[in-house]
């Protein structure tokens, strides 16, 4: 599993985790009742048991609120990891593109300048034909071939 891979996965289980969490406490926020018995036994519970019974704590009419702005705010935040994976991803995509041409490049280079030596260096120079045969060539062919391969040098090695 790549590293993004496991950085993805932890924040989606952050996000399960947190959702979770937030909604196993909506049940915390029930409302809380004191009352007294008969025998004076002080009493707790989440429903009323008569009219005289008193609010300790107030369930939050805000809850939904809260959790939808949690659930905006982890959506905005996982669009932007989303958002920053993927420039990255094609900033790395660019940078090889660039690295490759700039190989094949170098390649053409030396290619150009191998052939620019031979020509300059020897002074018989052949071609082989389809059938294998080598062909020499001539002033006119070599002054020919010894421009294009300047050219080519010019071209491929700035």
């Amino acid at each position: 599993m790549s590293r993004l891979d496991r950085q993805a996965f932890r924040i989606h289980a952050g996000r399960l985790l947190f959702l979770g969490t937030l909604a196993a406490s909506v049940h915390a926020h029930a409302e809380l009742y004191k009352w007294t018995d008969a025998q004076g036994k002080v009493h707790y519970t989440d429903q009323p048991p008569t009219l005289k019974a008193q609010v300790i704590k107030h369930s939050t009419a805000g809850q939904a609120d809260i959790t939808s702005q949690a659930t905006q705010s982890l959506d905005a935040k996982d669009q932007a990891y989303q958002k920053r994976r993927k420039e990255a991803d094609e900033a790395r995509a660019k940078a090889d593109k660039e690295a490759e041409q700039a190989r094949v490049q170098r390649e053409n280079c030396d290619k150009a300048r191998n052939n620019l030596s031979t020509l300059q260096n020897n002074p018989r120079v052949y071609t082989t034909d389809a059938a294998g045969q080598r062909t020499y060539m001539d002033d006119a062919a070599r002054a020919s071939a010894l421009a294009s391969s300047q050219k080519a040098v010019s071209d491929f090695c700035k």
